[in-house]
């Protein structure tokens, strides 16, 4: 239990046009709601548990639940996605997550469960995008698990029933290699999904049609790390390793022309594109490619909001910037630190909306994770929170939602249901 104090900090903040951060949640480390206590046990004597290995990393919002996913990067994380209530129940701020949507879905070796979830999305219809990279402990010397990578769709308003499992192909995402880092969606086209795959010999964005149930991917050096950006210092701890492209944003759903906007972790730039190159899976896009100006720092998620402000962290300075796009052309003179808290705001992860207009982002001090230096004594992992009035990328900058995509009944699905209605038939003679 946390106390009403912590629970009301305010991070510093170095503008006052822009509500500050409260911080919501924080943990000194993760633990889940088990089965039993005898599970919970097992786990932690046989190493199925490590709770210095359990950080929190993706965050998405839906009808006061917060989603949240933990990525496997080491041995010992029993759940890679859970759920908890998106505000404190009885003050407590540090909640145990519930494995979403089922513990059955986090068996390790079973490829039809998520083997490592580190981002997903949510529709305005309440269907959960999640990707799965299918392997495990990318920081261990040895990948213990390999499953194919996927996009999975879940419906939130039917407890997370599975919509959609779609493999992607060797030639999209490298079977053991891919790490599939940040996803946006997309209504228009029958539903696109662009997806940063940051595979560090195969850089990319992957290209997903949900109406045409096929995937590509577009390659280009912007995509890369850069040596330049390779190095860097959060609280003195050294990151010393390339980090190909990573956070991604969508401009918003009322822009004609919508741009995907990324940047790799290693690299001071921030580029975009058009969607429509996107999806015409074109070999040479050099010329479509924008680089739209300079971060003071490396970057790792960001987000769009309907009303066009590009949300991004900068990791070395403990800080959040925006960009509003529609009252400034240009990026190098329109960004500006809206939150800056060397102690709170280590490594801002990713970002969301909830339907309220609040902002969230995750904190996670990454730098002791891939460091293996984490301190359980202190406080770790951080949601924070602030008051904007905007939804995300995905809505009219009204607030309304454009009309979504219809998730295509697979066949396997058709037969299923098929099967279930003829036991029912047979099922109501065997009775009468």
């Amino acid at each position: 239990m946390k106390s009403l104090i912590c629970l009301l900090s305010l991070l510093v903040v170095t503008t006052v046009s822009h509500k500050p951060f409260q911080v919501i949640f924080q943990w000194n480390t993760l633990d889940v709601v088990w089965p039993s206590e005898e599970e919970q046990q097992y786990a932690l004597t046989h190493g199925d548990y490590i709770p210095a290995n359990n950080f929190i990393a993706g965050i998405k919002l839906w009808k006061g639940k917060m989603y949240l996913t933990l990525p496997r990067w080491r041995d010992g994380v029993p759940v890679t996605l859970g759920v908890t209530s998106a505000t404190p129940v009885n003050r407590n701020t540090d909640p145990n997550l519930e494995a979403f949507p089922s513990w059955a879905m986090q068996k390790i070796g079973d490829c039809s469960a998520f083997q490592f979830v580190q981002s997903m999305e949510i529709d305005p219809v309440g269907r959960m995008w999640v990707i799965d990279s299918g392997r495990i402990s990318h920081l261990s010397v040895e990948t213990k698990t390999v499953c194919p990578p996927r996009l999975v769709i879940l419906d939130l308003e039917k407890n997370g029933e599975v919509l959609k499992s779609y493999e992607f192909p060797q030639n999209v995402a490298r079977h053991g290699f891919a790490h599939l880092n940040d996803i946006v969606v997309d209504h228009e086209d029958g539903g696109m999904a662009y997806i940063s795959d940051s595979d560090r010999e195969d850089p990319g964005i992957i290209v997903y049609s949900l109406q045409n149930n096929t995937s590509w991917k577009i390659r280009h050096d912007s995509m890369k790390a850069k040596p330049e950006a390779v190095r860097f210092m959060i609280a003195k701890a050294l990151i010393n390793m390339p980090f190909p492209v990573n956070g991604i944003a969508l401009s918003p759903a009322s822009v004609k022309d919508r741009q995907l906007y990324y940047s790799p972790l290693s690299s001071f730039h921030l580029y975009s594109m058009p969607t429509s190159v996107l999806k015409s899976n074109m070999s040479n896009i050099d010329e479509y490619v924008n680089e739209l100006g300079r971060k003071n720092s490396q970057s790792d998620g960001m987000m769009m909001s309907a009303t066009g402000v590009l949300y991004f962290g900068l990791l070395a300075d403990d800080a959040v910037s925006l960009w509003d796009t529609k009252t400034s052309a240009s990026f190098n003179t329109g960004q500006r630190v809206i939150s800056r808290d060397h102690e709170r705001m280590q490594w801002p992860d990713t970002f969301a909306f909830d339907e309220d207009g609040n902002f969230y982002c995750v904190t996670n001090a990454m730098q002791n994770i891939l460091n293996n230096r984490v301190n359980a004594s202190m406080p770790n992992y951080r949601v924070v929170r602030a008051e904007t009035g905007m939804k995300s990328y995905q809505y009219f900058e009204d607030g309304t939602a454009p009309e979504q995509p219809v998730v295509p009944t697979s066949c396997a699905n058709r037969i299923s249901l098929g099967v279930a209605m003829a036991l029912a038939v047979l099922l109501a003679v065997v009775v009468q």
